[in-house]
């Protein structure tokens, strides 16, 4: 294919597919591979972590109500989760039917799919800019990017990663739709967008407030003058339908965890914290408060933005607005922040640093391309050096978390191998003493564990329910003692 385009004239180091033709070596032989490559040999580390938190929630959900109740209820969006995802239900189910309680089936389809938006932002740079090496350099931010560290450390991060992937192909089949050389070719690319949508909304509802971006890519990439801005809105009216529509039946119905936890608060707080971390991935702090050096990564992000979607190539555009529609549901959450929101913004990141680099290196005479290359190669390995660097630090939270819930179920299981229905276990000086575990988190660790109807606390020692719980000399309490989970009282029944 060939990039006919005005902002995508091709220089001598550029990989345009002519030039590649002509090549004994396509520069996508080593771009694509560098960006894989590094991507896999950063973030397959995450296969070994295990369950992290909630992830429980829905594989107690599949326990208890079965496979048929458990599908009707994410399709109904009356599942214990309040959205509707019903495709992360559906691969929670398909990992609890291959592998039980085991989380490797959903990290290697999380990683999978990762590695497949990598992929996929790699083309879509490209193909709108036939720079390669740019095309390698977006690639490479979102793929090592620490900024959104934790959505590929837990499995009901799923969501994330699968809307990130939808919404890559409908961007891409947009593009391809609005630079097809005849009617049916545009139109079979628009019906594949709008699968893809839909896909993208059945993984993660939030992101109907992206649709914009695709009517921004039909009347950006449109070489056709005559009728472009009819054309184009005709185009992006079913994104803007299904948009609306998604938004307006989660308004009506109040099941998503927006009509709860959303409020305006904190909102510029919020903007800052999510924006200064995408641009400097280091901390995160609480609504209340942002720290300096988010300010400044905001303000740096925003005019990296302003200046690309001024004088940079036309993709510039799509990434700015992609930054700001992806981050706009998140700051209105009032009472915490997640790195892991960051996963779906970090394309738009990756777009407009790579649209930077381009105008960069467009601003040079061609004499110093070669040399600009020489500098800029240990620049970007010290960047991405960095990148990685910081992953595998803040990786370290979710991997000794893991780590623990791995330990305590495997403590559990050895003492309580069995446990009947209605029955509360109750464990004394264990990981999990917080508050907020005993509400949900550890019923639903309980339900996947032993079955339905079983609950399990996890107490304080000296607390008063560890001293009630003594009291009770019941023979599922146990204490962890020198590190080690001990059962007090006689044997349960059955054993």
């Amino acid at each position: 294919m060939t990039v006919a385009t005005p902002d995508n004239l091709i220089r001598d180091s550029d990989a345009a597919p002519a030039a590649a033709g002509r090549s004994a070596l396509s520069p996508h032989a080593l771009f694509l591979p560098l960006a894989l490559v590094a991507t896999l040999a950063l973030q397959l580390t995450t296969l070994t972590y295990y369950f992290y938190f909630d992830d429980y929630v829905p594989f107690s959900e599949i326990v208890v109500n079965g496979h048929r109740e458990y599908i009707w209820r994410l399709i109904t969006a009356t599942d214990l989760t309040p959205n509707w995802r019903p495709l992360p239900g559906m691969l929670y189910l398909a990992s609890y039917d291959i592998a039980g309680m085991n989380p490797l089936p959903v990290h290697i389809f999380m990683i999978a799919m990762h590695a497949g938006s990598v992929a996929l932002l790699y083309y879509l740079v490209w193909r709108t800019t036939g720079r390669a090496w740019a095309a390698c350099i977006a690639a490479l931010v979102f793929g090592l990017n620490p900024a959104y560290v934790g959505a590929l450390s837990q499995v009901t991060t799923a969501t994330l990663v699968m809307a990130d992937f939808f919404l890559l192909a409908t961007l891409i089949a947009v593009v391809e739709c609005a630079r097809a050389d005849t009617l049916r070719a545009a139109n079979t690319w628009l019906a594949a967008a709008v699968a893809s949508f839909v896909l993208t909304l059945g993984s993660h509802e939030g992101m109907a407030i992206m649709f914009p971006v695709f009517g921004l890519a039909l009347l950006t990439f449109d070489p056709c003058a005559d009728g472009r801005l009819k054309r184009s809105f005709v185009r992006a009216l079913p994104f803007a339908v299904l948009g609306f529509a998604t938004a307006g039946a989660f308004w009506a119905c109040g099941c998503n965890e927006g009509s709860k936890v959303w409020g305006t608060d904190y909102v510029w707080n919020q903007t800052f914290i999510y924006t200064g971390r995408l641009f400097y991935p280091v901390g995160l702090e609480l609504p209340t408060t942002v720290g300096v050096p988010h300010i400044v990564g905001a303000v740096a992000l925003a005019l990296l933005m302003i200046g690309a979607s001024a004088v940079g190539p036309k993709i510039a555009r799509i990434g700015a607005l992609w930054i700001v529609l992806a981050v706009a549901p998140h700051v209105f959450i009032q009472y915490f922040t997640a790195s892991r929101y960051l996963y779906l913004a970090a394309p738009g990141l990756a777009i407009v640093l790579a649209s930077v680099a381009i105008i960069l290196a467009d601003a040079l005479p061609r004499r110093h391309l070669r040399a600009a290359a020489l500098v800029s190669v240990p620049l970007f390995a010290a960047l991405f050096s960095w990148y990685a660097y910081q992953t595998v630090q803040q990786n370290e939270h979710f991997a000794n978390a893991t780590g623990d819930w791995r330990r305590f179920h495997g403590d559990v299981k050895r003492v309580f191998p069995t446990v009947p229905s209605g029955t509360r276990v109750m464990i004394i000086g264990g990981p999990f003493q917080k508050y907020e575990y005993q509400l949900y988190i550890l019923p639903a660790f309980a339900e996947t564990t032993w079955g339905e109807g079983v609950t399990i606390q996890d107490y304080e020692p000296g607390s008063l329910p560890a001293q009630l719980a003594l009291v009770s000399r019941s023979p599922y309490v146990a204490e962890y003692r020198d590190g080690e989970l001990v059962r007090l009282y006689g044997t349960p029944p059955g054993e």
